[in-house]
């Protein structure tokens, strides 16, 4: 995830970015320029599309889970007393750590298959050559539809607030733990001058 301070892009060019895509319309004067200001160093760098995560809130916002498990707030500092969701960051790392929660989770359905399939006819050779390709299909494209169906996909984490009944989007973070306190940081530089609200939520945090 690529990450940039908001003093770095003047607001005016984050709150037009943010309008191109699409985020003011769906939260309007609910956003951070801290958010608009790290979903703009992704679209910069090629390392996140925008739309994946603006495409997440547009579904918090509805009410709608998508393929993700729902939020979840924090219940221990930096954090404590924020909300995040889940949304698929570009890459490779996040489809590892997909893929191995789908092997922890599901295993290898088509192996499983074959060797079953072996025992009952008798035999000691539960795969060929012909099977890697439908294998690998499996482990990876199976694996990740079933978590899609069962919304436990896993991801990098929207960070938002609740407040009088909505939300308020304030930035984009990672799973470690060891960068919540910088996070934490930026959250208190920008976005508690944004939203005076957060500075008595996160007073216990």
């Amino acid at each position: 995830m690529s990450s940039i301070d908001a003093q770095d892009v003047p607001e005016v060019d984050l709150r037009e970015f943010a309008r191109l895509i699409g985020l003011e319309k769906i939260a309007p004067g609910r956003y951070s320029v801290l958010l608009a200001a790290n979903l703009l160093g992704g679209a910069l760098s090629g390392r996140q599309n925008p739309a994946k995560i603006v495409s997440e809130i547009e579904l918090l916002e509805s009410g709608e889970l998508g393929q993700f498990k729902e939020p979840i707030q924090n219940r221990h500092p930096p954090l404590k007393g924020l909300w995040h969701k889940h949304y698929m960051q570009d890459g490779l790392a996040s489809l590892a750590m997909n893929v191995k929660k789908g092997l922890n989770r599901y295993g290898m359905p088509f192996f499983e298959q074959k060797v079953q399939e072996a025992k009952e006819a008798g035999e000691l050779r539960y795969l060929t050559p012909g099977d890697v390709p439908a294998l690998v299909d499996d482990i990876v494209s199976g694996n990740w539809q079933r978590l899609a169906e069962q919304q436990a996909l896993s991801g990098e984490w929207i960070i938002f607030a609740q407040h009088e009944g909505q939300n308020y989007y304030l930035t984009i973070a990672t799973h470690d733990s060891a960068t919540h306190e910088r996070v934490r940081e930026q959250i208190d530089q920008v976005c508690c001058v944004e939203f005076p609200f957060l500075a008595p939520l996160l007073a216990d945090a």
